[in-house]
């Protein structure tokens, strides 16, 4: 075990490294920025901001059908925002006509922007209707569209949790590796989500081909001469077997040295408390093998340093 583990943690053993990595798992990783990315909420909400204060117009109309018909003609820039009123991303979707009519068709509705046909508008204003949008704008709308999809771009956004939750460990070490680089003490460059075959692309490193198309968490690229990809997990307990995961990540060093490149493994996560023998074979067999609580301490910065 590097000697760095030692000084950093201020232990004086392999043993009290790995009880300390154990001491200080965490059981979540959501950060703040995990339940809602209300960046991409606003660029959703303004990319349409124009057509949806357009659409306030038909909030409370006593010609509804009538109105409609007359926007649809004369803003066709509208069209394209409809489908977001019903929490639906495409532009183009098939409906049943009717379930219980073993006879009835699917119809398609097309909400790309172009000049509508008398029939196309016929079809826009029967959707109104039979989706209860309609009803929306006369008896549930305020006075702002937009601020009704805001709250549907937040609702649809939940269901990206899955997606941050995977990625949640690279979200909270990206910053902190980006603050090791801002300091400077040497030339870094760091690459996130990249194949390992953009090294040889854009940097003229040798990659095997066993690991050309593999793509990395992180690849930090040193004084131009030296690669170290960092590669994080979050380990709860359900889903890949613990000793799946370890050996993974084992045959992941192996294939870096083939190639020269240097390598850390950040985990986390209570589903490690009942896998200490796994661990165990992690910290012998894997250089550098870290937490988040190991990783704040300012150990990944020592060892990036140190590499």
């Amino acid at each position: 075990m590097d000697s760095s583990y030692f000084a950093r943690l201020k232990v004086d053993s392999a043993e009290a490294v790995i009880d300390k990595f154990y001491d200080t798992l965490i059981d979540t990783n959501r950060g703040y920025n995990f339940f809602v990315d209300w960046d991409k909420v606003k660029r959703n909400v303004e990319e349409y901001k124009i057509e949806f204060n357009i659409l306030n117009t038909l909030i409370g109309s006593k010609n509804f059908d009538s109105d409609l018909r007359k926007i649809l003609i004369e803003y066709p820039q509208v069209i394209p925002a409809i489908p977001i009123l019903l929490a639906i991303r495409e532009r183009k979707f098939k409906v049943v006509k009717d379930f219980i009519d073993d006879s009835s068709d699917t119809v398609t509705y097309d909400f790309s922007k172009r000049k509508l046909t008398s029939n196309d508008i016929d079809a826009i204003t029967e959707f109104f209707n039979k989706t209860g949008l309609k009803r929306f704008f006369l008896e549930l709308s305020s006075n702002s569209i937009q601020d009704y999809v805001t709250g549907i771009e937040v609702g649809m956004d939940t269901n990206a949790r899955k997606n941050r939750s995977g990625h949640a460990m690279e979200m909270v070490l990206k910053p902190i590796i980006e603050d090791i680089i801002a300091k400077q003490r040497a030339s870094y460059t760091m690459l996130y989500q990249k194949q390992f075959k953009y090294l040889e692309d854009n940097f003229d490193f040798k990659v095997n081909s066993s690991i050309k198309n593999r793509k990395a968490d992180f690849i930090i690229i040193k004084d131009n001469c030296k690669v170290i990809n960092i590669e994080v997990n979050f380990f709860s307990g359900s889903g890949s077997k613990p000793q799946e995961i370890v050996d993974s990540y084992i045959e992941r060093q192996n294939e870096l040295r083939e190639n020269g490149f240097e390598f850390i493994w950040v985990t986390d996560g209570i589903g490690w408390k009942d896998q200490k023998n796994q661990i165990e074979k992690g910290f012998e067999r894997v250089d550098y093998l870290l937490n988040l609580h190991f990783v704040r301490t300012g150990l990944l910065e020592e060892i990036l340093w140190k590499i």
